[in-house]
Order: structure tokens, then sequence, then C-alpha cells
């Protein structure tokens, strides 16, 4: 018989709290409180750094979650794409992405920026990107394009 707390295997419970100890060290600001910046992080860092199979780090995370001060968030969301900006510089999309909401709340709502005007302005923040980058970051925050943006 196996040995099981609250509901996993021994072995289970150990490898998950490994796991959780190493995304709060990575993810130290968003754990004490700035919950808008997670730090680039990969399922490959954390099985490395817990010496594990990054197949094991991504059982042990789908369909977790964690109880914090801030909220309850999946495990999974704090593993985040990267955006390499430049001189090998790397930030997590989640940065860019805010930085591109930020642009467009923004905005002038009679006369919208469109794509091409958006990619100047992120570059001009220091996020060189595609303008197909744009407009996935743009769908998949729900935003529409500038001529629905549009207000009479």
């Amino acid at each position: 018989m196996v040995n099981t707390v609250k509901g996993y295997a021994a072995h289970e419970k150990e490898t998950l709290t490994a796991v959780m100890e190493s995304i709060i060290r990575r993810q130290i600001a968003f754990f004490n409180g700035d919950i808008e910046v997670l730090e680039p992080m990969k399922l490959k860092d954390i099985a490395d750094e817990i010496n594990v199979d990054i197949s094991t780090v991504s059982r042990s995370t789908r369909r977790k979650y964690v109880d914090s001060p801030f909220g309850i968030f999946e495990l999974k969301s704090f593993f985040t794409t990267t955006v390499e900006i430049g001189d090998g510089l790397v930030v997590s999309n989640r940065k860019v992405k805010k930085s591109l909401k930020e642009l467009i709340e923004n905005e002038d709502k009679k006369n919208p920026i469109t794509d091409e005007k958006i990619l100047a302005l992120m570059k001009d923040r220091g996020f060189p990107l595609a303008r197909r980058t744009i407009a996935k970051y743009r769908k998949q925050l729900n935003i529409p394009v500038a001529r629905l943006r549009r207000i009479i």
C-alpha cells in the first residue's frame, strides 16, 4: 500500500513541495506582493533545479493551485515565455503584454492606435517586437483591432 498524504502519495507530495519551493524562489517579487511581475521561467528551469524530468514538473503543476494572500493562482500560470529585448536580455511576455495593454488603455478612443503605431511605441519602450507578435498579444488580451476600438 502506498503511503498517502491528503490524497497524494508521499513521493508526489515531496515533488510538488519541491516544485512550489522552487517557484517561490524564482518569483520573489510576485510572492512579495507585486503580482504583475513574473520573472521568465520555464518548466525546464524547475526540472533542472530539483533534478527531475520536465514531464514530472508538468504533471505536478497540472490542475494544481496555490492560495496566496493575493488570490488563488494555477501553478502553470507562473511559467512564462520570454521575449528577447536585445543584447541577450529577456523579459517575461507578461511584462510586454502589460505594457501593450497600458498603451491601448491610454489611447485616444476617437483615434485609436494601429498595430503599426503600437509597434513603434513598444520599440520606444524597449520591446522590439514583430507586428504579428503585437497582433497575437492583442488577441490574447481580447483587445480588438483599432477600427473596432474607435468611439465616435
